[in-house]
């Protein structure tokens, strides 16, 4: 495991100060570039903490959130209503139980970012990889640019006689049309609420980027104070021999006057 892994593994409250004592190691190192790219590195918020915490805790739900996304791609792909309404109902069991075991007692807010980053780790396997890697930032690491059809998917209408007796192709068809509405509807929701997080977050980092400029400050200030003490010392040493150099001048001086 890398260092930049076992920092986005400690507690949250103690990344900035590993983060600090991590580029110092590299900068002592002589490697300047890779100190000044740790201390660029995102406090993690309490969301994408929780899920890094998660993918080292339990890998398994991981593994069973890459899994779903795989079997609702392929029902998909083969427009197979049914069968996406199945998977769809299995996705928010496990987006709920995946939201369970990251924490408990956890905000409204909280519980939304970790749904949309369980989600969208579902509908994209490259988000997926970026989660399951457990060095999230925030949300927006694992935002993608376009979504497939399929994320939400409301219930099928109950069928009727008619409707039974229509092809399945076209009961596939009507199926998959129901589910892009919803899927548009959901969408819709989901970009207002997208909006209020997009803002909030911008003032978080916002914050960490001035907590960075701090340490940057804190550590010149600290290089200054050792190169401060050290002219200290050496003045004091000065001083002494100097001293010395005066006592030895007077004793001299009273030797000669008492010849």
């Amino acid at each position: 495991m890398s260092d930049v892994d076992e920092l986005y593994g400690l507690p949250r409250e103690e990344f900035v100060p590993a983060r600090r004592d991590l580029a110092k190691r590299l900068r002592a190192a002589g490697d300047r570039d890779a100190a000044a790219r740790v201390e660029k590195l995102p406090k993690p918020t309490t969301s994408a903490w929780l899920v890094n915490r998660l993918v080292r805790a339990e890998p398994t739900g991981v593994d069973d959130l890459v899994e779903l996304g795989a079997a609702l791609r392929a029902a998909h792909a083969e427009a197979d209503g049914a069968r996406l309404r199945e998977l769809a109902k299995r996705r928010t069991e496990l987006v709920a139980d995946l939201v369970a075991r990251a924490g408990s007692g956890l905000s409204e807010s909280i519980t939304r970012e970790l749904e949309e980053m369980f989600t969208t780790a579902i509908a994209d396997d490259t988000a997926a990889a970026t989660l399951r890697a457990g060095r999230l930032g925030s949300a927006r690491d694992l935002r993608v640019e376009q979504t497939w059809p399929g994320l939400t998917l409301a219930p099928g209408p109950t069928a009727t006689p008619a409707a039974q007796r229509r092809p399945a192709k076209t009961r596939s068809r009507e199926a998959l049309a129901e589910a892009k509405a919803a899927v548009k509807d959901a969408e819709s929701q989901r970009a207002e609420a997208d909006r209020a997080v997009a803002a909030a977050e911008e003032t978080v980092t916002a914050a960490e980027e001035r907590v960075r400029e701090l340490n940057v400050e804190l550590d010149a200030a600290e290089h200054a104070e050792l190169d401060a003490r050290r002219a200290l010392q050496a003045a004091r040493r000065e001083a002494k021999s100097a001293e010395r150099s005066a006592s030895q001048a007077w004793r001299r001086l009273q030797q000669v006057e008492a010849e």
